[in-house]
């Protein structure tokens, strides 16, 4: 609805508009805009970036008695976990091993369910720096995409954690370099 003005021209009739929030009937745009500018800083289109130096660890998997080729390596893992198992090695039910899950890609989890499968009875080496530090035995196939690797039962909690936490950080770079070779 409008109303004359003195000079005879409409102009539109000022209404408040009732807010249910008290906060938000101050709200103006430039203040909206500037309460979000923060976060459309770092929300910015930048991507994380690799750092080759934080890229400390590559793991591979090879496969027991086949040629020394690694059927995964460090661009198919997703995501590793540290965990432990009981040791079936001592009559002790506190001693515990260190294991490290590694979740693959779907790829990577087809060609996992494949070698597992044709290989039973044979074992899984994970490798790191050119040593075993992880055995797998293939008892059956693996269709999840989720193999537990078992740590030496003398590697002590601080060893598995420093591995742990290495493997993560260079994974994290890992990825990052593999999108930037990519895109």
């Amino acid at each position: 609805m409008q109303q004359p003005s003195k000079n005879g021209l409409s102009h539109p009739r000022k209404t408040k508009i009732p807010f249910s929030y008290p906060f938000l009937a101050k709200v103006t745009r430039r203040n909206l805009l500037l309460s979000l500018l923060p976060a459309l800083s770092l929300s910015s289109c930048r991507k994380f970036r690799s750092d080759p130096e934080k890229i400390t660890m590559r793991p591979r998997i090879f496969l027991e008695g086949a040629v020394p080729i690694p059927i995964l390596d460090e661009y198919d893992v997703r995501l590793v976990q540290l965990g432990t198992i009981a040791n079936i090695m001592t009559e002790d039910p506190d001693d515990r091993m260190f294991a490290l899950w590694f979740s693959f890609d779907r790829r990577s989890a087809m060609t996992l369910q494949k070698e597992t499968a044709s290989n039973v009875g044979k074992r899984l080496h994970l490798v790191v720096g050119g040593e075993i530090v992880g055995v797998h035995p293939i008892e059956g196939a693996i269709t999840k995409g989720v193999l537990p690797f078992v740590l030496s039962s003398n590697m002590p909690q601080e060893s598995a954690l420093f591995l742990y936490n290495e493997l993560n950080t260079s994974l994290v770079h890992i990825r990052a370099e593999f999108e930037a070779k990519k895109g």
